[in-house]
């Protein structure tokens, strides 16, 4: 893989919390990938515990009950092992079969949560395993949060059918197009719907529709997606791919990857800016609504939190460096952490 060198620690000032039950997560996780046979020895199943879901989803969710915890770290590992099997088909060419092969995929997901009867009877690991997770996601849930889920895993699908087409007639997408699919590339927005199941809130659709609300929860998606592409970046240069923020800013700005990468931090540390002082400009629905909000902002603050912590210290899915002052300090700050600990 190409070393990647950051230039610093991207701006996030919140703090770094987690979940208590995160170790029993990742043994249940495990248990769950062997017995719905997502993983095919004992090797594979190493490899993806070496990558942390369960650091992830605990950093994301710090209050979460441990049946709450277990469900979405579930969620998580199975996304990214189909993230993993979608960048595989990516690598070769984009044949017949392989379209055929993705496309299948996703509509048996989606279909196998509006029915999960079909993902039970499929035969099919992945669709079976979706099928016992949704049916305990529904016990945790209302009904119109499962519509959203079932809105927001399309929206993740349809952006991965785009990408798809790209690789397949080796069409690059424009900067701007790219920036505004991304938050459904990486799952995102599933992240964010989590945060109402996860820490119980209780806000009202017109709520999560308010104007300032939705930016906020745009801008958490899309900075936890900036940093992803920053820190995943020798990951998808060594396979080639081109749908990251800092390869699309070196190819469409005509400069070399360091500045595309010092302009992608800038991206991300000034997005975080924004969401602070936006949270200054809450809606005023009188004092409970005031704290559910500050609540949700709270869970969205984990979320951008996370992902830094958990690609720093707990998995080994991205490979990049800090120059050597900041990478000092990095140290420093997870020592210290785990003495306050």
């Amino acid at each position: 893989m190409p070393q990647v060198i950051l230039p610093g620690r991207l701006y996030c000032p919140f703090p770094s919390l987690i979940n208590c039950n995160v170790a029993n997560a990742d043994q249940h996780t495990a248990n769950w990938l062997m017995r719905f046979n997502l993983v095919r020895s004992p090797e594979h199943l190493k490899h993806y515990r070496q990558q942390g879901f369960a650091w992830m989803v605990a950093r994301m969710f710090p209050n979460a009950d441990y049946e709450a915890l277990c469900a979405f770290t579930d969620l998580n590992t199975l996304l990214f092992l189909l993230d993993d099997y979608l960048d595989h088909q990516e690598e070769e060419a984009a044949s017949e079969g392989r379209d055929h092969s993705v496309r299948s995929i996703i509509e048996g997901f989606i279909y196998t949560l509006r029915k999960p009867e079909f993902g039970q009877e499929s035969g099919n690991p992945v669709l079976m395993a979706l099928s016992e997770l949704w049916h305990r996601m529904k016990n945790m849930s209302t009904q119109g949060w499962q519509r959203q889920f079932i809105a927001s895993i399309e929206d993740i699908f349809n952006a991965a059918i785009w990408q798809h087409e790209n690789v397949k007639v080796r069409r690059w997408p424009s900067l701007r197009d790219y920036m505004e699919r991304r938050q459904y590339l990486g799952a995102a927005n599933i992240a964010t719907d989590t945060i109402a199941v996860a820490d119980n809130i209780r806000l009202p659709a017109r709520l999560y529709s308010h104007p300032v609300v939705v930016e906020l929860t745009k801008l958490c998606r899309n900075t936890v997606c900036w940093a992803n592409d920053l820190f995943s970046l020798s990951k998808e240069q060594g396979h080639g791919d081109y749908h990251n923020l800092v390869v699309l800013l070196g190819h469409e700005m005509n400069v070399p990857i360091e500045t595309a990468i010092q302009k992608a931090c800038k991206i991300h540390d000034e997005q975080v800016a924004q969401f602070i002082a936006l949270t200054r400009n809450l809606p005023d629905e009188g004092p409970v609504m005031k704290q559910e909000l500050l609540r949700y902002v709270a869970g969205l603050k984990n979320i951008m939190r996370a992902n830094i912590d958990w690609s720093d210290y707990e998995t080994s899915r991205y490979k990049y460096e800090y120059d050597e002052h900041v990478r000092v300090r990095k140290v420093r700050d997870h020592y210290l952490m785990e003495e306050a600990v």
